[in-house]
């Protein structure tokens, strides 16, 4: 059965004055969709019914869906919009007014940032069982394991390598600057996949290639879990370019032999079993239903 649902010119201008997302730039191409990490690995986030809900001035539709809460804020559907339309400000704005209404309480949105911070060691333990071999299904009992088991921190003495013939090329790459890092964070700030230091950092990565440990990163399934939103490179003041370096990380370690060449691969396929349990999680933790508006509905 349909929604009926009823446009409002005076809301649209409300989402879109506390936005600035010119939604009604939006001509439904859908190519924010194809980039959505969410979108790709579940089928249950469209940055483009989204936007067409704002531009139609929905904004208590807005308020009830889950959508707006499986962002990653990985700011990819921003970078590819051919018309500088800006899901992810949309979902911003949204998410601030369910606070300001009191629709979602505090102590809600402290429980979903701890599940997102705890979703990050599921993906560490699933990206380690795909460098030892396939990972074609996860039990209940190993997705509440793995989100309830902490990833630890080598306990090794660290020992500088800066003379390291790894660490020299990369410090001769024009398109990594990582020599002018002042490991001020910001890259961390910004990292939308950031939680805890054990399981992904980009600022201890670039500190670690800097320090000569490329062997230690070469080895260590944390450059798999940076989703590639590129939020770091934009951040730096220093234009230091961390997505490039995880990329040539990455690329090293499959030459290398320190992966199979099919890591990528079995890293998508692993993302359908997870991204959409996050989710469900996710309807749990505020409490939703399992009626979703659809994009047949506004289209």
């Amino acid at each position: 059965m349909y929604a009926i649902l009823t446009p409002d010119s005076e809301l649209r201008k409300v989402i879109e004055t506390g936005t600035q997302a010119a939604s009604n730039l939006c001509w439904a191409c859908g190519t924010c969709d194809n980039e959505c990490p969410i979108n790709l690995a579940s089928n249950r986030l469209s940055p483009r019914k989204i936007v067409r809900m704002a531009s139609m001035g929905l904004l208590d539709e807005l308020l009830s869906i889950p959508e707006i809460w499986y962002c990653l804020t990985c700011q990819r559907c921003l970078d590819v919009c051919p018309n500088g339309v800006k899901p992810a400000e949309v979902i911003r704005f949204i998410r601030e007014e369910s606070l300001r209404r009191q629709i979602v309480k505090w102590e809600t949105l402290q429980d979903y940032e701890k599940l997102f911070g705890r979703f990050q060691r599921v993906r560490w333990h699933a990206t380690v069982r795909c460098i030892q071999g396939e990972l074609d299904a996860v039990t209940d009992d190993q997705w509440y394991a793995w989100l309830d088991t902490p990833v630890e921190l080598p306990g090794t003495k660290i020992t500088p390598k800066a003379s390291a013939d790894r660490t020299v090329y990369f410090r001769q790459m024009a398109d990594s600057n990582i020599t002018l890092c002042l490991t001020c964070s910001e890259c961390t700030n910004c990292c939308p996949v950031f939680h805890e230091r054990s399981v992904f950092d980009p600022q201890a990565t670039i500190r670690m290639v800097n320090l000569g440990l490329t062997e230690e990163l070469l080895h260590s399934p944390s450059i798999w879990l940076c989703i590639d939103c590129g939020r770091c490179s934009k951040a730096c003041t220093q234009t230091v370019k961390a997505r490039e370096l995880i990329g040539r990380l990455r690329q090293m370690a499959i030459d290398g032999g320190y992966v199979s060449p099919r890591l990528p691969y079995q890293l998508k396929k692993a993302e359908k079993l997870l991204y959409p349990r996050l989710l469900d999680e996710i309807d749990a933790c505020f409490g939703f239903s399992s009626g979703r508006i659809l994009l047949s509905d506004i289209a």
